[in-house]
C-alpha cells in the first residue's frame, strides 16, 4: 500500500550492503516470498540495479516462482528491463514454497487465488518459463532450482537445443534434500550451488518443517521417486498425468509445492473452490464457476478478476453468506483509486451535512468538524439538530412504520441489498472521507465500508430466513409462529467505526420492518450521511429512514425517552449505555411498548502470550491489536499477559516493535499510527500516559513528529503495573499497552478475568492443553486464538460482549435480528362439523 515510502526506505538501507557486497566480489540475490511483497519486490529490483552505481554490475540476482499464474508475464518483463538495462541479471528460477499461506490467506480475504491450482501445472509453467530462460541467456543467466529430474533433465536438453556454451545454465538444490540430483548433475559437468540454511535453531526449524512438507507432500516427485510411481509417468510431460500415489489421499496434505485454484489463463476448466465472484468457498458448495483470469493490464502486479460474478449478491449458489472483500491495497490500480478520490473529496471538505426528517431537507445552524491530521482544516459543516427536530423525526418514523412493517420481506431485503451496491459504488469516495472525517488510514476506512456492506447483505439474508413461518398443524387445528416490527427505533451509533456500525443497527432495523431515526456521533456526521443518501437511492419512502446530526446530550434523552420508540441500538461508552438503560426503564406517559435496548458497550482487553508461544507472530498481534486504528476499538488490546520465561524476550522484542511505528496523517499510506480523533481523546490518552509513568515503567514510547498539527498521541508501552491500577483496569481507547508478567497460566487467566468487562481475549500458545483450557476459562464474547483480538467479520465472528460490555446479542450473528422484532402466534380451528381440510384424507363417503 505504501509502494513509494516502503521502496524509498529498503533502498536506502540496501545501498551500502550492495556497495559493501560488489566490493568483495559477492553475489547477491533477491528472494521472493508471499504474493503480497511480488510486485514492490520487483520494482525495487529495477530502481536500485538501474541506478548508475549498480547498473553494470552482473552478480546479482532475483527469484521468479513458477506457481503463480503472473510469472510468465513477470518473467518477460524482467527480460525487457534487463535489455534496456545492458547488463545481465540471474534468475533463480522455483516452483514455490508458500502454496498453503497463499490459497489459505486468499481464503481469508476473499482474494481470489494467485497461485495454480496443481502441481502438474506448476511444472508445466516452469518449463515454459526455463524455455524463456534459455532462449533469452544473454540477459537473463538461467539458475534451475529443482529437485525434479525431468525439470532438471528439460533444462539441459533446452540448452544443449540452443547450442548454450557449457555451464552457462546454473542447477540449484537444497543441503539434505537434492544433494543425489546434485551430484549427478556436477558429474556431467553441470555447474551445481547448494543452498544451506544457516542461523538460529527455532527458526531454522520452522524452514525445515516446510521443506519436510514439500518433500513429502503427495504430489511431489521426491516422495514418488524410488518405484512409488512407475518412471514413464514420473517423467511424462506435467499436464499427462496428474501424479499420485495408489494410497495417497488427494485432499490430504497439498504442501508447499502444489497449486491453488484453476486458472482460465491456462486451462478451460471452471475454477475449483470459487464461487461466483471468485471467491474461495468450501469444496461441495454448489456455488456457480467464475473463471479466474488474468486482466490484460499494464500494472507493475497482477490484476485478478472474475468472470460471471454477480457483483451485488452476497450469496454462493447454495444460498451461504460470503464476506465482501477487502480492497487490495498491493494493487497498483486500488492505490489510484484511492489517491484520486482522496484528491476529489479534498477540494471538496467544508461540505454542508444536512438533517433529513420524512425525506426533507433541513439547515439549522450547527459546527464545524475539523480534521483530525490536520486541526487548521476544516471537513464539513455539520447541522445540529434541537430536541424539536427530534421530535418531528420521531414522528416522522412514528407515521411511516405501518406501511413499512406491511411491506413484503423480499423488497426490504432487495433495498437493502440496493444499499449495500451503492455503498460499492462509492466505496473509495466514502473512505476517502472517512481518512479526513475520523483519521481513519486506508485499510481500516476500506474495511469499515466492507463491512457495512455485509451487513447490509447479511441481514436482508437473515430476515428472509426468519420470514418463513414456523407451523405445528394437527388435524382440525393451524398453528403458525412468525414474526414482525416492533416500531420506531432510535439509532445512536459511535463514530470509531463510522459507517459499519451506524449500518448495521440501522439495517437490522429496517430488515426487520422497523423504522428508524439515525443519530450519527458529532465526529463522524459526514460519513454517516452517506447511508441516509444510499437508502433513498435505493428507494425506501420518506419517513422510513430520517437522520439527525445532533449533540449527543441535547438530542439523545429525548429520542430515548419518547414514548413513540419502541426499540433503542447503541453502540458507545460504558456510562452512557447504562443510563440509556435506566433512562427506557421509566414509563412514559402515552407509552404502549416496553422498550427494547440494545446496547454494545466498552473493553478492557487482555491478550495472554503463553511460555510456549511463536513469539515474533505474538509481538505482531498484540501490536496491531494495540494501534489498530490508534486504539480506537472497543475490541482493542489493552493489556498483554506473559507468562513465566517469555516475559523479558517478549518485551525486548516489543520494545523493538514499538520503534517501527510511524505516526503521521491518515492520508499517508505510510502511516502506522495516526492521529486519535479530536482534542477529548487526545487529553484522555496523554493524561493515562502520565498515570502509566506514575504506576508502571515505560517500555517504549513513540512520540509524534512534532511538525504535525492534529490529535496526535505517542504510543506508550508500559510494564509492572499494578493489576488494580488504572492502567491495568479503565477502558483508555488509545494506543497504550499495559504489560504484566504471570507466574504462570493459572495466574495469566485470574489476571485477564480481574475486569468488569468482557468484550474480546486472545491467546498465543503452541499447547494444545492449554489452548483447550483457555477456551473453556477465559469467557469473553469474542477470543481469538493465535491471532489478533481485533477485525471481527459479519458472520464468521458474531461480535460482542458480557458483563459491562453491553447487553444483546452479536452483531452480525444468527439471533441479532430477534431483538428487533416481536414474535405472534396464530391458532385457528378449521374444524366444521366434525370435517376440517386435510391435503390426504383419509376417509370418504
Amino acid at each position: 500500500m505504501a509502494a513509494d515510502a516502503t521502496a524509498h526506505a529498503v533502498k536506502e538501507r540496501l545501498r551500502p550492503i550492495l556497495q559493501l557486497a560488489r566490493e568483495g566480489g559477492a553475489f547477491v540475490n533477491f528472494d521472493m516470498e508471499q504474493h503480497d511483497f511480488c510486485a514492490l519486490t520487483l520494482r525495487i529490483f529495477y530502481e536500485i540495479f538501474s541506478e548508475d552505481k549498480f547498473r553494470n554490475w552482473p552478480d546479482v540476482g532475483i527469484v521468479v516462482q513458477a506457481y503463480l499464474r503472473h510469472s510468465e508475464r513477470d518473467l518477460l518483463a524482467l527480460r525487457d528491463w534487463a535489455r534496456r538495462r545492458g547488463t545481465p541479471v540471474w534468475v533463480r528460477l522455483v516452483k514455490g514454497a508458500y502454496w498453503d499461506y497463499e490459497t489459505i490467506m486468499a481464503a481469508q480475504r476473499g482474494h481470489p487465488v494467485p497461485v495454480f491450482s496443481h502441481k502438474p501445472e506448476t511444472d508445466a509453467n516452469f518449463e515454459r518459463l526455463t524455455n524463456i530462460l534459455i532462449e533469452n541467456w544473454q540477459v537473463l543467466r538461467p539458475a534451475i532450482a529443482t529437485h525434479n529430474v525431468r525439470s532438471a533433465a528439460h533444462a539441459q536438453a533446452l540448452a544443449e537445443a540452443n547450442g548454450l556454451p557449457p555451464r552457462a545454465v546454473e542447477y540449484q538444490v537444497l543441503f539434505g534434500m537434492g544433494e543425489p540430483i546434485g551430484r549427478a548433475l556436477a558429474k556431467m559437468g553441470e555447474r551445481v550451488r547448494v543452498y544451506v540454511p544457516f542461523g538460529e535453531l527455532l527458526p531454522g526449524m520452522a524452514y525445515l518443517v516446510r521443506r519436510l512438507l514439500e518433500n513429502t507432500s503427495n504430489d511431489s516427485f521426491i516422495r514418488n521417486a524410488g518405484g512409488r510411481v512407475p518412471v514413464s509417468e514420473l517423467l511424462a510431460a506435467p499436464l499427462g498425468t496428474h501424479i499420485l500415489s495408489a494410497d495417497a489421499d488427494p485432499t490430504a496434505n497439498n504442501a508447499a509445492s502444489n497449486g491453488a485454484l484453476s486458472s482460465g489463463a491456462l486451462s478451460n476448466g471452471a475454477a475449483a473452490n470459487v464461487g461466483a465472484n471468485g471467491q474461495w468457498k468450501p469444496s461441495g458448495d454448489s456455488g456457480r464457476d467464475a473463471h479466474l483470469t488474468l486482466r490484460d493490464s499494464n500494472e507493475p502486479e497482477t490484476q485478478l478478476e472474475t468472470k460471471g460474478a454477480t457483483g451485488s449478491s452476497a450469496l454462493l449458489g447454495n444460498g451461504a453468506f460470503f464476506n465482501e472483500p477487502e480492497s487490495d491495497f498491493a494493487v497498483v490500480a486500488n492505490q489510484e483509486k484511492m489517491r484520486a478520490a482522496l484528491n476529489e473529496v479534498r477540494a471538496r471538505l467544508g461540505e454542508t451535512v444536512p438533517l433529513v426528517i420524512g425525506g426533507r431537507r433541513e439547515e439549522p445552524a450547527g459546527w464545524e468538524r475539523p480534521d483530525p491530521s490536520d486541526s487548521t482544516r476544516i471537513v464539513s459543516r455539520v447541522c445540529g439538530a434541537t430536541p424539536d427536530h427530534a421530535n418531528r423525526a420521531v414522528q416522522a418514523a412514528h407515521e411511516a412504520f405501518p406501511a413499512w412493517r406491511e411491506t413484503p420481506v423480499t423488497e426490504r431485503a432487495e433495498l437493502l441489498r440496493r444499499v449495500a451496491d451503492e455503498f460499492g459504488r462509492r466505496r473509495f469516495e466514502i473512505a476517502a472521507w472517512q481518512v479526513y472525517e475520523v483519521g481513519k488510514p486506508w485499510r481500516e476506512a476500506d474495511a469499515d465500508i466492507a463491512e457495512a456492506m455485509d451487513f447490509c447483505r447479511f441481514y436482508a439474508a437473515e430476515m428472509e430466513r426468519l420470514a418463513r413461518p414456523r407451523r405445528r398443524d394437527v388435524p382440525g387445528e393451524w398453528n403458525e409462529y412468525f414474526y414482525e416490527a416492533r416500531g420506531p427505533a432510535a439509532i445512536i451509533a459511535p463514530w470509531n467505526f463510522p459507517l459499519a456500525i451506524l449500518t448495521g443497527m440501522a439495517t437490522a432495523a429496517l430488515a426487520a420492518g422497523n423504522t428508524v431515526v439515525l443519530k450519527p456521533s458529532e465526529q463522524s456526521s459526514r460519513v454517516a450521511y452517506f447511508l441516509q443518501q444510499a437508502v433513498e437511492t435505493a428507494g425506501a419512502p420518506p419517513g422510513v429512514c430520517n437522520f439527525l446530526p445532533g449533540d449527543g446530550e441535547a438530542v439523545g434523552p429525548v429520542l430515548v425517552n419518547d414514548p413513540r420508540i419502541a426499540l433503542i441500538a447503541f453502540t458507545g461508552s460504558r456510562d452512557v449505555g447504562l443510563s440509556i438503560l435506566r433512562d427506557a426503564a421509566v414509563v412514559a406517559p402515552g407509552q404502549r411498548e416496553i422498550k427494547r435496548v440494545v446496547a454494545e458497550l466498552g473493553g478492557k482487553n487482555a491478550l495472554i502470550v503463553d511460555e510456549d508461544a511463536d513469539l515474533d507472530e505474538a509481538v505482531l498481534g498484540v501490536l496491531a491489536s494495540t494501534i489498530g486504528y490508534s486504539g480506537q476499538k472497543c475490541s482493542a488490546c489493552s493489556r498483554a499477559i506473559i507468562v513465566g520465561g517469555a516475559y523479558e524476550p517478549f518485551c525486548a522484542r516489543l520494545r523493538e516493535s514499538v520503534r517501527s511505528i510511524r505516526i503521521g496523517r491518515a492520508e499517508d499510506p505510510a502511516t502506522t499510527l495516526g492521529p486519535v480523533v479530536d482534542k477529548a481523546s487526545q487529553e484522555r490518552v496523554l493524561r493515562y500516559i502520565e498515570i502509566g509513568k506514575a504506576e508502571g515503567r515505560l517500555l517504549a514510547l513513540v512520540e509524534p513528529p512534532p511538525e504535525l498539527e492534529g490529535f496526535y498521541v505517542p504510543a506508550a508501552v508500559f510494564t509492572d503495573c499494578p493489576p488494580e491500577g488504572k492502567l491495568f483496569q479503565e477502558e483508555i481507547f488509545g494506543p497504550v499497552l499495559a504489560v504484566l508478567q504471570a507466574r504462570d497460566l493459572d495466574e495469566a487467566l485470574r489476571l485477564a478475568d480481574d475486569s468488569q468487562y468482557a468484550l474480546t481475549g486472545g491467546l498465543y500458545s503452541r499447547s494444545p492443553h492449554n489452548i483447550a483450557r483457555v477456551r473453556r476459562e477465559m469467557r469473553v464474547g469474542n477470543l481469538y486464538i493465535n491471532r489478533k483480538i481485533t477485525g471481527a467479520l459479519v458472520d464468521r465472528q458474531p461480535f460482542g460482549g458480557a458483563r459491562m460490555s453491553g447487553v444483546g446479542s452479536k452483531a452480525g450473528g444468527p439471533d441479532y435480528l430477534l431483538q428487533f422484532l416481536v414474535p405472534r402466534t396464530i391458532t385457528e380451528s378449521v374444524m366444521r362439523r366434525g370435517f376440517a381440510p386435510s391435503s390426504d384424507s383419509g376417509g370418504g363417503i
